[in-house]
């Protein structure tokens, strides 16, 4: 049942929220003050089952109609849906639904991959300086307890290797996982748990306006 499903994603967000911000003390790494280019990369990718617990979230706030018009809309677009511009800067502005985020808005900056020789090696941010305030350099940084989007991908697909496995740019991801979501709660009678029910990953509570209720097919 997907909603079980979702319950086991959001439990793996909390494990990679934990391990980032584990990394981001031992090394210092953050993210530059008001930098938000990755957002606008069209080059996002996610799997249906990352997107599954937001658009089970998307159905509880009565947002899920908009959404799916706004992804239909803008198909020629990879850029994700969900970036909210700040309206006094084009250029600023953060994730609407950023307790929701897939693992690599999580993870991008702070994890890395197995290079040949069998170490970890960071998949840095070009945005991000070379050597932090401590004086740590990139080899002190790498030398951390690093998290390996290998490792959390192989995670995912575990949960659902049919809806875990296949990565596609995020919109897209978001509108399957929306058309499975909205076909479970049309064809089964089931009581869907309310955004308070569900135990978010911490420090980003959702906070997105209602929109005008689904209509019943």
């Amino acid at each position: 049942m997907l909603q079980e499903l979702e319950f086991q994603v959001l439990e793996l967000y909390h494990e990679v929220d934990r391990a980032v911000t584990a990394y981001q003390a031992a090394t210092g790494l953050n993210c530059p003050g008001g930098c938000v280019e990755c957002c606008f990369s069209e080059k996002v990718e996610a799997t249906v089952l990352e997107m599954v617990p937001l658009a089970f979230h998307l159905f509880r706030t009565c947002q899920a109609e908009l959404i799916l018009k706004r992804i239909e809309k803008e198909h020629r677009s990879h850029q994700c849906i969900l970036f909210r511009p700040d309206l006094s800067s084009p250029e600023s502005g953060g994730c609407s639904q950023y307790p929701f985020r897939a693992l690599i808005c999580r993870m991008f900056g702070f994890a890395g991959n197995i290079d040949r020789n069998g170490r970890p090696q960071l998949a840095r941010c070009r945005n991000m300086p070379l050597q932090d305030e401590s004086g740590k350099t990139q080899e002190d940084i790498e030398s951390e307890a690093m998290p390996l989007f290998h490792a959390y991908g192989i995670a995912i697909t575990a949960i659902h290797p049919s809806l875990g496995t296949q990565r596609m740019p995020i919109n897209e991801a978001l509108h399957q996982a929306l058309a499975k979501v909205g076909l479970i709660l049309d064809l089964e009678i089931v009581p869907v748990a309310t955004t308070e029910e569900i135990d978010l990953p911490p420090d980003s509570p959702a906070t997105t306006p209602s929109q005008p209720k689904r209509k019943a097919a």
